[in-house]
């Protein structure tokens, strides 16, 4: 009997080969699947069915032998796979995290904690800690699982490397990473600004314009300014008459630089320097007061702090106390304001910064050092540098402010010049240069005094527009001018050098020698926020000075454009007809 064919009706891959697989008979699967029978007759015994293929019996003895190859090959492959995942997540993850300050961040202190820490314990033998290449593990407390090290360093970009030489099948491993270090506020420059009354109210709208470093961010009244490309920014707000209007700029590490809108009404102010003792008297300040009514002048400028280091006040300072410097000469400084304020007079006060004999007397630490030894020169120049002088002068300054001023100006605000510099030695000295000081402290004074929206003016030496720069003292016209309101350069004619602008004698020539120099801070001072506003000489020096040269001087300032300027003389003793008279 022929053997029936059985036909699969599988379809897919098989059918695409091109074979067929052989197909097994029913008594294949019999065999293959039910129990063997004892021993006897086959149930189909006489069949014509061909005796069973022996061989078949070979290849399932094969098929075994490969099945064992495949559980062997098996066990490796999870033996592999297994230690696979044991390096992959216990022995290539690096025992070193928790970096600080992290990757690319920014950091706005000059000495810069840096740490990491580990995922078991480490001796400091194993460790290493390099900063930009340098060694700096001496700087590290390490703990069982962290280091911790304070590194001092400059502005800019920064690498940092810890080492673990953890041993065994770890071996050493390596984390390197970057930040930066910014301690410095950005540039914020208010190049022009505009206050103008809003009719009906007490309140005044500001337009202005400034420029900025590029990526921060600008803000007033809390809200954010576009900047563009180069830094430029502007805007308006309102305010009142009362308070300053704050603009703010704030770096990527977080630094603000601020400046003030100050909403007080503007005086073109022609004024006389009053000293402290005239001001101490009521008899000789309502003289002054006269002067003022029956002139063209409206302002005065009364010394708080002059450069013999007494404030003409009892001023409530503890380090004021503790120097002597303080007195009784005005008994208040809100009656003296209010005495000014009646007759219409623009009330200005002068503090003297760094020259102040006093304090350098009682504190020596805070004054300019020599490298010989002891205080340098004569022992009258406090270190500009040190914050506790900066506070010491502002706390004059604003208790003026509060008591009504509506202007600070501050005078000897610079380094010394009047000897050998080069043996001066300044205790608190930083990594800033003298302009960067002197900047510094006019943005803290203003800082301070925003509260109180009172103008701030500096006086400057005559030459500093010239040629000869900022003359080694730190007062840079175009710095200063973006920190204050008013610029009052000390152009007396009696303190230029023979020669001085192709001057034989510029004492002899004063309207002269003012036109001269003038001209030099007005092109300085282009595009500046801050108004020029002249100190002119009233006195004698070497050559009488009559009120027709203090006339001269008038003159010149004013045929510059210039319509403020103030008069000094130690003595107050004015040349009244010098003056036009009053058409109040």
């Amino acid at each position: 009997m022929a053997k029936k064919q059985i036909f699969s009706d599988r379809r897919g891959g098989d059918a695409f080969l091109g074979s067929r697989r052989p197909s097994l008979d029913f008594e294949d699967v019999e065999r293959s699947v039910l129990p063997r029978k004892p021993p006897g007759r086959h149930p189909r015994e006489g069949s014509s069915r061909p005796p069973r293929d022996r061989s078949r019996g070979r290849s399932q003895s094969r098929g075994f032998s490969i099945s064992g190859i495949h559980v062997a090959v098996g066990f490796v492959a999870v033996g592999l796979a297994a230690f696979f995942i044991y390096y992959l997540f216990f022995i290539m993850p690096s025992p070193i995290g928790g970096l600080s300050p992290a990757r690319g961040n920014f950091v706005k202190t000059p000495v810069t904690n840096i740490k990491a820490t580990f995922t078991r314990e480490v001796t400091p033998s194993q460790l290493a800690l390099l900063v930009d290449g340098k060694d700096s593990i001496m700087n590290a407390s390490i703990k069982k699982k962290s280091l911790s090290a304070n590194v001092p360093l400059q502005d800019g970009k920064h690498v940092a490397t810890v080492r673990l030489d953890g041993g065994g099948l770890t071996g050493k491993r390596t984390a390197t990473w970057w930040f930066v270090v910014d301690t410095k506020p950005p540039q914020l420059n208010i190049t022009s600004k505009t206050v103008t009354d809003i009719k009906g109210t007490d309140q005044v709208k500001i337009s202005f314009k400034g420029t900025t470093d590029k990526g921060s961010v600008v803000k007033v009244d809390n809200t954010t300014l576009p900047v563009d490309s180069k830094g430029n920014f502007e805007g308006a707000s309102t305010a009142s008459r009362v308070h300053s209007l704050k603009i703010s700029a704030t770096d990527s590490a977080g630094n603000e630089a601020a400046s003030y809108v100050v909403t007080q009404k503007p005086v073109q102010a022609k004024g006389a320097h009053v000293s402290v003792y005239i001001a101490g008297s009521d008899t000789s300040m309502r003289k002054m007061i006269g002067l003022v009514q029956r002139t063209e002048l409206n302002a005065l400028e009364v010394d708080l702090k002059d450069e013999a280091g007494q404030i003409g006040f009892n001023l409530d300072y503890p380090l004021a106390k503790q120097v002597g410097a303080t007195t009784e000469y005005i008994s208040s400084l809100e009656d003296l304001v209010d005495l000014m304020r009646y007759d219409d007079v623009y009330a200005i006060c002068r503090v003297v910064c760094f020259k102040d004999p006093k304090l350098a007397k009682g504190r020596p630490d805070l004054a300019v050092q020599d490298k010989a030894g002891g205080v340098w020169g004569k022992g009258v120049w406090l270190d500009p540098y040190s914050k506790e002088v900066w506070d010491y002068d502002i706390s004059v300054a604003v208790a003026a402010a509060k008591a009504g001023f509506n202007e600070i100006q501050f005078d000897y605000v610079r380094f010394p010049s009047d000897g050998n510099t080069s043996t001066c030695v300044y205790p608190h000295q930083d990594s800033r240069n003298q302009t960067e000081v002197i900047d510094g402290y006019l943005a803290y004074a203003r800082e301070k005094l925003a509260p109180y929206n009172v103008f701030i003016s500096a006086d400057l030496f005559g030459l500093t527009a010239s040629n000869q720069g900022s003359m080694g003292i730190g007062q840079d016209v175009k710095g200063v001018s973006r920190r204050i309101d008013y610029i009052s350069p000390m152009v007396y004619p009696s303190h230029y050098n023979t020669g001085e602008y192709g001057i034989k004698s510029p004492e002899s020539n004063p309207g002269e020698i003012v036109s001269k120099s003038l001209k030099d801070f007005k092109k300085v001072m282009a595009g500046a926020p801050a108004t020029l506003r002249p100190w002119l000489q009233d006195f004698s020096l070497r050559v009488k000075y009559t009120p027709d040269m203090v006339r001269r001087q008038i003159d010149a300032t004013e045929a510059l454009g210039i319509k403020q300027w103030l008069l000094w003389d130690p003595d107050c003793t004015y040349s009244e007809t010098a003056l036009k008279k009053s058409s109040k």
